[in-house]
């Protein structure tokens, strides 16, 4: 089973490297932008998501003007922030409604991070749905899990990883723009 999940791995985050460096690309620049501004970028994780808030604020590689999205953010939001949402899924509900009001509260840019199902999947046309609550989308391609059983069933559903993957995608970027302004 680990082989099998290890390759598959590989596999999702050669993917993502390759299909969605444009969006990656924009998303960094949008938050250099925010760290040139002396804007904050937020992060909000919905449930096992926060790891990669936590990995932005306590990691070893925090990211530059970074904070955690709390229950008093929204007052305090400004348009030259920014805010990074991850979800499991894109068309997470709970996850749309928060990037709706994020953007109604400051118009500052919001990115969304999460898988990207079928819209038979989830039931629900997903560009319609995710359409105008974020700038930016970055599909984790994390939909199922990898490892597939006797039963039809799967393990080893690697949202949080793939999101991280993200992250760290996001963070490298975003400091390699930022040298070119030489900004330490």
């Amino acid at each position: 089973m680990l082989k099998i999940f290890s390759t598959q791995v590989a596999g999702l985050l050669k993917t993502i490297s390759d299909k969605e460096e444009q969006s990656i690309e924009e998303s960094s620049r949008l938050l250099a932008q925010s760290v040139l501004s002396d804007g904050t970028v937020y992060f909000k994780g919905f449930n096992e998501m926060q790891a990669v808030v936590s990995e932005a604020l306590y990691g070893e590689n925090k990211f530059r003007s970074g904070g955690a999205f709390g229950d008093s953010s929204f007052s305090e939001l400004l348009p030259v922030d920014s805010v990074v949402v991850a979800s499991r899924f894109i068309d997470d509900e709970e996850a749309l409604g928060f990037c709706a009001k994020v953007r109604e509260a400051a118009g500052c840019h919001v990115i969304l991070i999460g898988g990207r199902r079928k819209d038979a999947d989830s039931g629900v046309d997903v560009d319609t749905a995710v359409s105008g609550a974020a700038d930016i989308v970055i599909d984790t391609k994390a939909v199922r899990g990898l490892v597939p059983l006797d039963d039809g069933s799967r393990l080893g559903f690697p949202s949080g990883l793939t999101a991280l993957f993200v992250y760290y995608a996001l963070y490298l970027t975003t400091e390699e723009i930022l040298e070119e302004y030489d900004v330490e």
